[in-house]
């Protein structure tokens, strides 16, 4: 990447410009182009890395921010890397729960067809 940069003009409304001044100060952002720089840098590099697949964003507390630098810390472990496994656990948790669910129902019908007395009208 390249370290020059060029001159390129937006158009704000005020409610949006706002919130931009209130980031100024944290994180290390000077100004107004330092809290865009940083915009477009997570809008490009959160990106989806192939076709088809979606991103998410998950917004975090600050004791939850210190429990991942603790594991990268410990264990090389990115935040992308914690936030994927957790999906995973989550979903298969999920799907477990569902299959478990749909066990019972099928059960459950099982037994109320085996205990339903059998009518000759209704044999073919």
């Amino acid at each position: 990447m390249s370290n020059t940069s060029t001159l390129t003009s937006i158009r704000l409304d005020g409610d949006t410009l706002q919130e931009m001044d209130m980031l100024i100060g944290q994180k290390g952002l000077r100004n107004r182009s330092d809290v865009i720089r940083l915009a477009i840098q997570q809008l490009l590099h959160g990106q989806p890395k192939l076709p088809g697949m979606s991103s998410v964003r998950i917004p975090i507390g600050r004791q939850m921010e210190r429990h991942l630098a603790s594991l990268y810390e410990l264990y090389g472990v990115s935040h992308e890397q914690a936030a994927l496994e957790g999906l995973t656990l989550y979903t298969q948790k999920k799907l477990a729960e569902a299959q478990q669910l749909q066990d019972e129902l099928d059960n459950v019908a099982d037994q109320a067809g085996a205990v339903t007395m059998k009518r000759k009208e209704y044999h073919e």
